[in-house]
């Protein structure tokens, strides 16, 4: 009977023990949502073309009152631009540009603060690229295409649609 006794009460103690550890633990939060958004977009992913890396940061709609072109939203993309060569590099924004679902090509637009610079080896480039798009708009892709390469020299970034 002693021993049926200490059996249990360290049945007892265990389970009750398991039952704290359960309740006190902190629920998993799902992942999946934040992966589904990810997945729809390439912002924030870096691609790399002959050793210079380039990413879109987001996609934004860009408030300014000057804007009125008629059933157009200027939109922006903050660019982080990366040279890992051993020589120096000329980038602009008017290296981008937009294409629509349906394929239609949507050139930068020209603004005060969009970027253009010689970036010299082994250092970074920061700046703004600016789009005017039809109100609306949705489903973008951002194309790096230099003025004066080859067709195929190109990086493509699934950007969806600008937030607010």
């Amino acid at each position: 009977m002693n021993r049926y006794k200490k059996v249990m009460i360290a049945a007892a103690t265990v389970l009750t023990l398991s039952t704290t550890m359960v309740g006190c633990s902190a629920a998993k939060e799902d992942a999946s949502p934040k992966k589904t958004e990810q997945a729809q977009t390439d912002l924030g992913k870096k691609k790399v073309m002959a050793d210079i890396e380039m990413t879109p940061k987001n996609f934004t709609y860009k408030q300014d009152d000057t804007f009125n072109e008629k059933g157009k939203e200027l939109t922006v993309i903050p660019m982080h631009i990366a040279n890992k060569t051993k020589s120096e590099f000329g980038v602009g924004a008017g290296d981008f540009h937009l294409e629509t679902a349906d394929g239609k090509k949507i050139d930068t637009f020209g603004y005060h603060d969009s970027f253009g610079d010689v970036i010299p080896a082994g250092k970074t480039l920061d700046g703004n690229a600016y789009f005017d798009i039809p109100k609306n708009g949705k489903n973008y892709t951002l194309v790096y295409h230099p003025t004066n390469a080859a067709k195929e020299r190109t990086l493509k970034w699934t950007i969806g649609s600008p937030k607010k």
